[in-house]
């Protein structure tokens, strides 16, 4: 008896040759920023089958069909011991054929700019690119280093971010680096950093919004743009600029609370002009007068439900000012005019200039000191 081997994927992907579906293009919907770059599969997904050839439809490829039960089954793929007729991922990754076996490997390496080359990459495993995210492009996976640019792109990963090469926006599309756990790079400028753990920049952070869940280090400048910290914020030589450029930082809150709130709050005011334009068309008519009474009716529903949990947000924020009296903005460099600092629900300008010194709570203000012996702290919360 002869035996064919069925694929749950295709044997011939071949990633260097991508180009966009054969359907979307009859379609006139002709997308060049998914290509489909890697073979996703997920621990415990069939890869393959084994069947008697004369149960198929269609003509065979001889290429895979088999004189033995034998599976070429290669790294990270186990035969199911409860039906052995079928290959399965022993690991999250993605599948392809390496000399004539069927493996499945955990990193993908990138050797090239994730552009329309390679379009969009969303990744199961972790992913290393030896190159840029260009313009417009963006990367998922759960570990991510990236050796060149974050260049107006967008980079996410599930667990810890590496950027060697730095973060840089444009005008044309908005740059986000975002990380499900600690996130490092080279610089930050005019871009948007989200980490639920750890920032650490080793140069310089200009122009950009910036959320970090535990502590932020800087080593050399920060000015201009928003930073959100939960704990600590660490600038090693200078924090705001001569020219006064605006600069806020905000410690104590959990700054992805704060990210939703500020979204919300945005939702809640044009839900209000909403509101109000159409009380101004409908006049004192009940709800169920019409259709536009009854869309008023449902815009000032939902905006009762942000407000409520508005509500809740806050209280959240509430919880976390516990901790505050923790919180420290350590520069043993120099302090500009220009910088607003706010440690929980605390504000103070900066009216002139500070060296080597740290600010924190005490006496219900925010206060400063020199720097004696601190040192910049990176533990997780």
């Amino acid at each position: 008896m002869r035996y064919y081997l069925q694929h749950f994927f295709d044997p011939d992907f071949d990633h260097t040759k991508r180009k966009p579906d054969e359907n979307a293009i009859k379609k006139d919907s002709l997308d060049l920023f998914n290509l489909g770059y890697v073979q996703n599969v997920i621990k415990g997904q069939i890869l393959a089958q084994i069947v008697p050839i004369e149960t198929l439809d269609t003509e065979p490829d001889p290429r895979f069909v088999l004189e033995t039960i034998d599976f070429p089954a290669g790294q990270n793929t186990y035969i199911d011991p409860n039906y052995p007729q079928y290959l399965l991922a022993a690991i999250n990754g993605y599948v392809f054929y390496n000399e004539g076996r069927i493996t499945v490997k955990a990193l993908l390496n990138v050797r090239q700019d994730v552009s329309f080359h390679t379009g969009n990459i969303n990744f199961v495993g972790d992913m290393a690119i030896f190159g840029a995210v260009r313009s417009g492009f963006s990367i998922l996976a759960n570990n991510v280093r990236i050796s060149g640019l974050v260049e107006g792109g967008i980079a996410h990963s599930t667990r810890n971010m590496l950027i060697d090469g730095g973060v840089r926006g444009n005008t044309s599309d908005h740059c986000l680096v975002d990380s499900g756990g600690k996130l490092m790079m080279s610089f930050l400028e005019r871009a948007e950093a989200r980490a639920k753990g750890n920032i650490v920049i080793n140069k310089y952070c200009l122009y950009s919004t910036v959320y970090a869940g535990n502590n932020m280090l800087v080593k050399e400048h920060l000015y201009g743009g928003k930073v959100n910290v939960f704990s600590s914020l660490y600038v090693g030589k200078q924090l705001g600029n001569k020219a006064g450029i605006p600069t806020q930082i905000s410690i104590g809150y959990d700054p992805l609370i704060v990210r939703r709130m500020e979204k919300q709050e945005s939702f809640i005011s044009s839900l209000t002009q909403a509101i109000s334009h159409l009380k101004a068309i409908t006049r004192d008519l009940p709800p169920d007068a019409n259709a536009t009474t009854a869309r008023l009716q449902q815009l000032i529903t939902q905006r009762d439900n942000l407000i409520q949990q508005r509500r809740e947000f806050f209280k959240k924020l509430s919880d976390d000012e516990m901790t505050i009296k923790n919180c420290r903005l350590i520069v043993p460099g120099i302090v500009y005019p220009g910088v607003e600092i706010s440690i929980g629900k605390l504000f103070r300008p900066i009216e002139k200039i500070y060296e080597n010194v740290v600010f924190h709570i005490a006496h219900h203000e925010v206060v400063s000191e020199p720097i004696t012996a601190v040192q910049p702290t990176m533990g997780e919360k």
